[in-house]
């Protein structure tokens, strides 16, 4: 691949500016300030988009290159595949996708995929690199090689992360540390005490040990309901005894009315009787008089009259002789109602000692009942202690199975963390088996160039380990700055042919500002064989790699910002 044209209208302090490129060593000069920096990162942005996010740093690229006084925020690049297509891309950093034009003057972005978080993919797809590789190996920002004493342990940790994971800002220990952290703080382990699981499975122990009563508990619930059960059908027994004899007394009661009502209407009967026979005979009498009466005053026959007067005697003996039958009647009615008395007392004692005996089976009965009813309280009552035990034992089911779900989730996550550890693992062995020695091969070949011979075999693991002339074997620990660098800087070179399909350009921003005039001699020497397969682009504020250059008569293509 090869950056041919860049066209920028207007981003951070660059405006109007065009540069055009070829294909081999470019280097593009400027003054500190000049906008180097800003067209490096303009290259990167218009190729990947810009990020709105800080992503840890003070403001977003979005803020940090958004024009003050101007309308515009865009620019064009024009670039071209090994496969000879070339390509113009136009953004306006505003919108989230840019214009992609094909050398048809066709418009091609709708072919390539578009992420909803990070816009179109073509230039992913064209190569196959994505933005953080692109950062970890084509590009090389100012500072990123050449570090102050103060900084060179973390330049160390930077290429052995780079040698290890294929990214100096991703270190395999440090992610495994992390993913280590995360796995306690967010799970726990049998180590632990207060981690999520712990605190989980500690609940889960009181639960089961409480929980293991369910079953006594149930069989009380059991049996209370079986006497329950037995308590009310005794009960309804002995209601039903009580109405029974209830009844009977009642119609024992009901019988001794009915005889009492019987002598009283009998009583009644015969003194309305001879009542009757009296009145009847008075009023004879009275008739009688009154007829004779008038016989003598109206009637002057005395044969009648006579027999008149005699009929008066008469009805009184009847008069007289019915008295004596009433007294006579009295008495046998009184003989008579002193033997039903005589028979009622006889009765009655017999009647009230039935009653007597009924009553006393009612109270029997009655107090049975009422134990029944103490016997069936004291069963609802322990019904609702066990009632409010058993809402207890649901809730703490509830709870177990809402733990045990937990507990699952930990378990699932727990096993994502062991897994991705293993993959990491895996991966890390295979970079390490496979592909870093390639690394190193390539890198050490490159270290030796560069250095004129001085380092004849690099070696990364733990440890950066440095192989000097005379064959002995020393930790980087113990090298200069300077070589560090050109370690560091060498390390990138050794990935490009790995990281994509195409021929990437390497873009190297003030890489050699620290360099002796040897180290610079050489590693510009190393860039022009390079750039006969890779486009190099330096972007420099000294006039040093021109002057060496022209020395070495290597043919470059010079750009004034």
């Amino acid at each position: 691949m090869k950056i041919e044209k860049i066209k920028i209208n207007s981003y951070g302090t660059l405006k109007n500016k065009e540069i055009n490129l070829k294909n081999n060593l470019n280097i593009i000069y400027g003054k500190n300030e000049s906008g180097k920096s800003t067209l490096l990162n303009f290259i990167k942005n218009i190729f990947y988009g810009i990020s709105k996010n800080k992503n840890g740093k003070e403001i977003s690229d979005y803020e940090k290159y958004l024009p003050w006084n101007s309308e515009e925020f865009s620019g064009k690049i024009k670039y071209s595949l090994d496969n000879k297509n070339t390509y113009e891309i136009f953004r306006d950093f505003r919108k989230k996708n840019p214009q992609l034009i094909n050398g048809n003057s066709e418009e091609i972005l709708s072919k390539f995929k578009i992420d909803k978080k990070d816009g179109s993919q073509f230039f992913y797809e064209q190569t196959g690199v994505d933005e953080k590789m692109y950062i970890s190996t084509i590009m090389t920002p100012q500072q990123e090689v050449v570090l102050n004493s103060a900084s060179k342990n973390n330049l160390l940790q930077k290429v052995a992360n780079l040698g290890g994971t294929g990214d100096g800002d991703v270190s395999f220990s440090k992610v495994i540390d992390s993913i280590n952290k995360r796995q306690i703080e967010e799970v726990g382990g049998q180590r632990t005490q207060d981690r999520p699981i712990n605190l989980l499975q500690n609940r889960n122990k009181e639960l089961e040990v409480v929980l293991k009563d369910e079953k006594m508990l149930f069989e009380k619930k059991q049996n209370l309901q079986s006497k329950k059960e037995d308590f009310l059908k005794k009960l309804e027994e002995e209601k039903q005894n009580y109405e029974i004899i209830k009844n009977k007394n009642q119609l024992l009661y009901n019988e001794q009315i009915e005889k009492e009502k019987n002598n009283i209407k009998n009583k009644l009967e015969k003194e309305n009787k001879y009542k009757n026979k009296k009145i009847i005979l008075i009023l004879i009498l009275f008739f009688l008089i009154i007829v004779n009466i008038f016989n003598f005053i109206f009637i002057p026959n005395k044969i009648i009259n006579y027999i008149i007067l005699l009929l008066i005697p008469i009805n009184i003996i009847l008069l007289i002789l019915n008295l004596k039958n009433k007294n006579k009647i009295k008495n046998n009615f009184i003989n008579k109602n002193l033997e039903n008395k005589t028979n009622n007392i006889s009765n009655n004692e017999n009647l009230e000692e039935e009653k007597k005996q009924i009553e006393q089976k009612l109270e029997k009965i009655n107090q049975k009942i009422l134990d029944y009813e103490l016997q069936l309280n004291e069963i609802k009552y322990e019904e609702n202690e066990i009632s409010e035990e058993t809402e207890k034992i649901t809730s703490y089911k509830e709870e177990q199975a809402n733990i045990k779900e937990k507990l699952e989730i930990l378990e699932q996550k727990n096993i994502c963390f062991q897994e991705a550890k293993h993959l990491l693992e895996k991966a890390y062995e295979k970079m390490k088996n496979n592909v870093t020695p390639k690394f190193t091969q390539n890198l050490s070949a490159i270290i030796k160039e560069i250095s004129n011979g001085k380092y004849e075999k690099i070696s990364i693991n733990d440890e950066i380990v440095v192989e000097l002339e005379n064959g002995r074997t020393v930790s980087a620990n113990n090298l200069s700055i300077g070589t560090i660098d050109e370690i560091y800087l060498a390390l990138r070179l050794s990935m490009l042919d790995e990281i994509s399909k195409e021929k990437m350009p390497v873009i190297l921003d003030e890489t050699f500002a620290y360099f002796d005039e040897e180290r610079l001699k050489n590693i510009l020497l190393f860039l022009h064989k390079q750039s006969e397969n890779h486009q190099i682009i330096l972007l420099t504020c000294t006039n040093r790699e021109k002057q060496i250059l022209n020395e070495l008569n290597i043919d470059y293509n010079f750009v004034e910002l």
